[in-house]
């Protein structure tokens, strides 16, 4: 009897944290995504994660990495030093187990590669062009994905890139 009831709380615990995300600490800007997914029943819990911003519980094969828009996006993939810094994320993302890691950017206006191509910013010299042909640099030698969101479909979004929610 004990050893059944053991049993059926292994299981439980097993599959509650099969769907549960974690969403790193360091990640800006998550207020409305949290609301969504208590919205929707999603599990989830906030910790420190080694790369990206989302993933889920113990699975490391799919990893996102959440922009505020291409103006950070830009910024991140044409400094010197935060490309750097990225490039040694998504390594560690690799190193985990990674086989997908995702940058999820939320932009309302842009929904295509010519939408990029022709994006500018007066808050950086980067033009849409030159971001564009370092995403595709960085798709070839990394192999990560790109995905731009409308603000309202992010929490959505994540749910559906990792599984969540299979309730």
């Amino acid at each position: 009897m004990v050893k059944q009831a053991y049993l059926q709380i292994l299981i439980i615990w097993v599959i509650l944290m099969n769907n549960l995300i974690i969403v790193d600490t360091r990640e800006k800007g998550h207020k409305k995504i949290l609301e969504y997914f208590d919205k929707v029943g999603q599990d989830y819990i906030v910790s420190k994660l080694d790369a990206g911003d989302y993933m889920v519980f113990k699975q490391f094969k799919t990893i996102i990495d959440k922009k505020d828009g291409l103006l950070e996006l830009s910024h991140n993939l044409c400094n010197t030093l935060e490309h750097e810094r990225l490039k040694r994320e998504i390594q560690r993302a690799r190193d985990l187990g990674c086989e997908d890691f995702i940058f999820l950017i939320q932009d309302n206006k842009i929904k295509t590669a010519e939408d990029i191509k022709s994006w500018s910013s007066p808050h950086t010299k980067v033009r849409g062009e030159t971001l564009l042909k370092i995403m595709n640099t960085m798709k070839e030698r990394y192999g990560v994905r790109f995905m731009i969101v409308p603000k309202k479909d992010i929490g959505k979004t994540i749910i559906s890139l990792l599984g969540g929610n299979k309730w």
